[in-house]
């Protein structure tokens, strides 16, 4: 699903010194600050040399990240935080995230919970993508650290952090208020693999481990008044007036 994945296609500039960056199956963002940036997520492993390109496109080297800013601790947005994390460069999640991060917990879906629904094309084909991009792969990050208001403006696009822990217990959303965008991981996609709709959703209850509270990550969206949807997967999204109407509560079949 990556062989004609290209950073000139794929790296969008969204404002001044903000660039999202939509891979072949998850995302990431790249916030500027003259030879240093902040990345948020950092794909499967199988999406290495993906980021470092995306990285090079904007004429920056990995090793000069100032941090790395994690929304959550599944396979596919934590997949590279080692590897970077073993170059020197601090890693940061929200406090609650640590355990899922460092793997003293899973709260992430597994083949077992997705059960017969395997059997369905678009469910069987993202899982097969994950599995080829490392998603079974041990990608803890041991040196991951709790950021703080002060790590966060001391980096490069001084997001702010949103709490918006019903995905897992711990995950965090990022508004970047010189572009009025939020980073939003898993909280609110645009769209997946497995969806059949394109536009601002959740995904389906099984991929959540808190289901019954997602819908009130919405809410707490909505009132930033951003502009900009920066999702975890799917592509880019304006809102320009800022209001989050959903397409899908992720009931569609299979997991309706």
């Amino acid at each position: 699903m990556s062989k004609n994945w290209s950073a000139e296609d794929n790296v969008k500039e969204v404002a001044e010194d903000v660039f999202f960056v939509q891979g072949p199956a998850v995302n990431w963002t790249i916030l500027t600050g003259g030879e240093e940036f902040t990345l948020i997520d950092t794909g499967y492993p199988g999406n290495w040399p993906l980021l470092q390109s995306s990285v090079n496109f904007l004429g920056l080297a990995m090793e000069n990240a100032a941090g790395v800013l994690l929304t959550h601790g599944h396979s596919d947005h934590i997949g590279n935080a080692a590897r970077i994390s073993a170059m020197g460069i601090p890693v940061f999640a929200s406090q609650a995230e640590l355990p899922n991060i460092r793997r003293e917990v899973l709260e992430q879906v597994t083949i077992k919970d997705l059960g017969v629904r395997m059997l369905r094309p678009r469910v069987g084909a993202w899982a097969l993508h994950a599995v080829r991009s490392g998603g079974l792969s041990d990608v803890a990050v041991p040196g991951v650290a709790a950021m703080t208001p002060d790590t966060l403006d001391a980096l490069p696009g001084s997001p702010r952090i949103i709490a918006t822990a019903r995905h897992t217990s711990g995950h965090a959303s990022f508004f970047i208020p010189s572009a009025k965008a939020v980073v939003t991981g898993d909280a609110l996609v645009t769209g997946h693999a497995v969806s059949p709709v394109c536009g601002p959703q959740l995904l389906p209850a099984v991929f959540h481990h808190l289901p019954a509270q997602t819908v009130a990550s919405i809410g707490i969206l909505g009132e930033l008044g951003a502009e900009t949807i920066l999702p975890g997967h799917g592509p880019l999204m304006s809102v320009p007036d800022g209001t989050i109407e959903l397409v899908s509560d992720g009931t569609y079949s299979p997991f309706g």
